[in-house]
């Protein structure tokens, strides 16, 4: 739900923040809970209260203090996660960085990751909601040195005051993703505005839109970073002037801070099954460095259009989840079934790439039941004209 800045102020107010408290631990019926916030607050209140209590649950998994912030839905959706901001933050410092303008702040994930680092930030944005939060989360973190003001970038870009630059476009309308970067806020157009004269910039990008796509729109970058996080990836970043390395692109595993750099290579050669077979962390894949990683590594895809890699040698990296092959056979319920059954198996992950159906349809008609105790992982992927599937176990480096 979107609440106005009257709202905002009453739920961080004292009161609403000791009934949060109160109610933290209290139960997990949000109907109970819920009619206990109506017995006390007016009915809007008592709604973006509760809505509040089960969003701060799921913030945990971004911020270590996700159960005392603030936030609508739609801000913690598009806030960038605490690790990434630190990330993220880190290269503005070693970059020399000490003064940034942050236009689109949101709940103030990131400039609150850049305060803690002594950085003087400046952060605006248009909805008033957005700011008053990120002003309330920064006292929540003990961040210092930040300037807030309410202020639409896209329409005020004289005000946005000269050096250091980070931009989040929003890319959310309500709960709905918007694919299209020309109707991000601000739009590519209004971006190379912004990004004029400035001695270093990053620009925030969404990862599900290709990196042909968005160079065709933005500025050209220095530098393009994809970003991941327990293996997904969270953003493509932008990186102008003196806050680019000097590489082309770079790929970059968090929470482990591994970087993989280089120039575009594309995919990585094709060859036939190893002993082993890999999953890429995505961000190699969307930084174009698949292939470049993969002969470093030496190992090769069995399709040019799949990004599984397979070698006859073990190789271990943040950028790898490593497994030993078991058995390779097609996806076809009797025969996949027969291996199945032979191996013990009694349960499996199942991971998919150029496959259609959804890991847990798949699960269900090749495992309909336990044939034993034996844990696996099944990978599925086209190669060629044939679904196959790779049993497998993962294996650590020792």
């Amino acid at each position: 739900m979107k609440i106005d800045l009257k709202t905002a102020k009453v739920l961080t107010s004292e009161e609403a923040q000791d009934t949060l408290l109160l109610f933290r631990n209290l139960g997990d019926d949000p109907l109970a809970i819920q009619e206990s916030f109506r017995g006390l607050f007016p009915k809007k209140i008592a709604e973006a209260l509760g809505e509040l209590r089960a969003l701060r649950r799921r913030a945990t998994t971004k911020f270590s203090r996700g159960m005392d912030m603030f936030f609508t839905k739609e801000q913690l959706q598009q806030s960038s996660s605490e690790a990434v901001a630190d990330y993220r933050a880190r290269r503005y410092l070693d970059a020399g960085i000490t003064e940034v303008w942050d236009p689109c702040c949101g709940i103030g994930s990131d400039a609150i990751s850049m305060a803690r680092l002594g950085i003087k930030v400046h952060l605006s944005d248009k909805e008033p909601s957005a700011v008053h939060f990120s002003e309330v989360n920064a006292k929540v973190y003990g961040a210092e040195g930040l300037d807030f003001r309410e202020l639409d970038c896209s329409e005020n870009p004289e005000e946005i005051g000269p050096g250091a630059l980070y931009l989040d476009p929003s890319r959310r309308r309500g709960s709905r993703r918007i694919m299209s970067p020309e109707d991000w806020s601000p739009n590519p157009e209004k971006v190379a505005k912004l990004l004029e004269g400035r001695p270093g910039a990053g620009v925030k990008l969404s990862p599900a839109v290709y990196i042909d796509t968005l160079l065709e729109l933005y500025p050209e970058p220095d530098e393009i970073e994809v970003i991941s996080l327990k293996g997904e990836a969270k953003e493509t970043m932008f990186w102008y002037g003196c806050l680019a390395s000097g590489q082309q692109r770079r790929a970059t595993a968090l929470p482990a801070g591994e970087s993989y750099a280089g120039p575009e290579h594309g995919q990585a050669e094709v060859g036939d099954f190893g002993g082993y077979f890999y999953d890429p962390d995505p961000a190699l894949v969307h930084a174009g460095l698949l292939g470049a990683f993969a002969a470093q590594m030496k190992l090769h895809t069995l399709d040019p259009e799949i990004a599984y890699l397979t070698g006859d040698a073990a190789v271990f990296s943040p950028f790898l989840d490593t497994f030993r092959v078991l058995a390779v056979e097609t996806l076809d319920p009797r025969k996949m079934r027969k291996v199945l059954r032979e191996l013990e198996v009694g349960s499996m992950q199942v991971r998919k790439r150029g496959i259609a159906e959804r890991p847990l349809t798949l699960e269900q008609r090749l495992l309909p039941k336990s044939f034993g105790s034996r844990r696996v992982t099944l990978l599925a992927a086209r190669v060629g004209d044939r679904h196959l599937g790779v049993v497998a176990e993962q294996i650590e480096e020792a």
